[in-house]
């Protein structure tokens, strides 16, 4: 058997408290305060805790070259190897250990900043229910979050307060205006109401579908779409949850934005495609009626194909996710359709829902859009106080 260390290896020195109910039986309260070393490895689910003479042991292990078991067993004792191999900090070329492995070489494969891979890969939810905390009384509302920290920061945020502000002509308001001012998150949609194929169709194709390409060299191909891209690549994916939709069956379809047209991935029926948005939104029982949402994913062999272990491209494709949302926001507008986007999503369960290959493609967000309840239950920003321009101060 050969083994080497896995790619990424973060270590933190942890001191937050941890319940030990033994500590209860030895008259302690129940939380042990001990600092540990904890080490976060990207292919992981969760970090481990390890102690020196393991942190030795991996500073000794190559990363890259693989190396017979004996002869790490016989420089630094079989048990200690062993108990690295189980933990999953050494990769083994082993059948049992294949999923590790393979885990770890996409790490390889793709050009991760190694910051960025670890927040990518220990940030997720996988079972969070956000409906259930509440009725738990584990979600603070405003007023107590305001007895708990106190008034959040001003959001009239000055720099030079002893400076006069120089007052700005206002332009006259055009209809684009008039379509900003109604752009607002829905959380009340019609649990009846089915969205028709036109809408749907032209939901996709503005926001997700490619308009043209370009080939800069043989094999590097940019993409023009409605929105802004980092480096042209477009690396983000449209994933749709139907629900209820003119002529199209409940399930999970990939759009294809060079085609626009949808390839199908599973049928659901509309208990089993409920159940599903109420895991994908993590319990956000306020967005559970919308009969359409998308889940967009980064790519990121696609990604780091270009921008290999850059400080920067991580933060990129978030900015894309965040582009091709607020085009969602006002197509669906214009189109008089509610629309909301939530980045508090069990991405770990929607990854696993679309099989997306592990570290090579992720959840980031999810929208959805339809037709809005004429009941609202839950409170929107429809009424709020407008900002007065003061030309006096």
């Amino acid at each position: 058997m050969l083994l080497r260390r896995c790619q990424h290896l973060f270590v933190e020195l942890d001191q937050e408290p941890r319940f030990v109910f033994g500590t209860l039986l030895t008259g302690g309260d129940g939380l042990d305060r001990t600092p540990r070393w904890l080490a976060y490895a990207a292919h992981l689910d969760e970090p481990v805790p390890v102690d020196l003479d393991q942190l030795a042991l991996l500073q000794a292990v190559s990363r890259d070259d693989w190396a017979e078991a004996g002869a790490l067993h016989q420089a630094h004792g079989e048990a200690a190897v062993q108990a690295l191999l189980a933990q999953g900090l050494l990769v083994s070329d082993a059948d049992a250990h294949a999923g590790w492995r393979d885990r770890d070489q996409a790490t390889r494969d793709i050009a991760w900043w190694t910051p960025a891979l670890m927040a990518q890969a220990h940030g997720g939810w996988r079972d969070l229910d956000i409906q259930a905390r509440g009725e738990q009384g584990l979600m603070l509302s405003s007023q107590q979050m305001v007895d708990a920290f106190g008034a959040a920061p001003e959001p009239d945020y000055r720099r030079a307060p002893e400076a006069t502000p120089l007052a700005l002509p206002v332009a006259e308001a055009s209809d684009f205006d008039a379509l900003l001012q109604r752009r607002r998150t829905c959380r009340n949609f019609d649990a009846n109401a089915t969205l028709a194929q036109d809408d749907f169709s032209t939901m996709l194709r503005r926001v997700w579908g490619a308009l043209g390409t370009r080939t800069l060299a043989p094999g590097a191909v940019a993409v023009k779409k409605t929105s802004p891209a980092g480096g042209g690549l477009h690396a983000v994916e449209a994933y749709v949850l139907v629900r209820r939709v003119e002529g199209l069956a409940p399930g999970l379809y990939h759009y294809l934005s060079m085609r626009h047209a949808l390839e199908p991935l599973q049928a659901l029926s509309p208990q089993d495609a409920a159940a599903l948005a109420h895991r994908f939104v993590a319990g956000q029982d306020w967005f559970e009626d919308v009969p359409v949402m998308v889940v967009m994913t980064a790519r990121f062999d696609r990604l780091f194909w270009k921008y290999r272990r850059h400080a920067k491209a991580w933060r990129v494709v978030h900015l894309d996710v965040g582009h091709l949302s607020q085009t969602m926001y006002l197509s669906a507008t214009e189109r008089g359709l509610g629309c909301f986007v939530t980045a508090a999503i069990n991405d770990r369960a929607v990854d696993e829902a679309l099989r997306l290959r592990p570290l090579r493609e992720a959840a980031i967000a999810l929208v959805g859009f339809g037709p809005r309840a004429a009941e609202m239950r839950t409170m929107e920003l429809d009424q709020f106080d407008p900002v007065e321009l003061d030309r006096e101060a």
